[in-house]
């Protein structure tokens, strides 16, 4: 569903995701969590994990990548690793116009932004559309 609207912002992450390790995802309620590797150099793996924690998600999904390593329609960046930004995002706006045919005036009712995410393993991309979004390190 990507159109010329979709580019993607990239945000670098605090800690380097390891690139060949998947994601641990779970889900509870309108919660979205997400955790991967670090890595301390290259191939040098870190006692410490990484976490996604999305909150107020209102819609996720799950695709292997499409012949690129990375999003296609997204800015250059020279970032060890990051996340992704859909500011203008058509999947979004899709959503919107859905819930406003069933609930006209919906968004008179619910505090708070919803952003277009995404998030990347070794061969999957995690699409989550939520309100908050926090990146932080678990100690083992």
């Amino acid at each position: 569903m990507n159109t010329t609207e979709d580019f993607a912002c990239a945000v670098e992450l605090p800690y380097w995701q390891a690139p060949n390790d998947d994601l641990a995802v779970q889900f509870e309620g309108d919660s979205l969590t997400a955790t991967f590797k670090i890595w301390e150099s290259p191939s040098r793996y870190s006692k410490l994990k990484g976490l996604f924690e999305f909150s107020g998600v209102w819609a996720a999904r799950h695709r292997r990548h499409k012949g690129l390593k990375y999003y296609r329609d997204r800015e250059d960046d020279t970032f060890a690793s990051c996340y992704w930004l859909i500011p203008n995002s058509s999947w979004l706006k899709t959503l919107k116009a859905e819930r406003s045919a069933s609930f006209p005036g919906w968004e008179d009712y619910e505090a708070g932004e919803y952003t277009h995410y995404i998030i990347q393993s070794n061969a999957f991309y995690i699409e989550v559309i939520a309100r908050n979004i926090k990146i932080s390190r678990i100690d083992p």
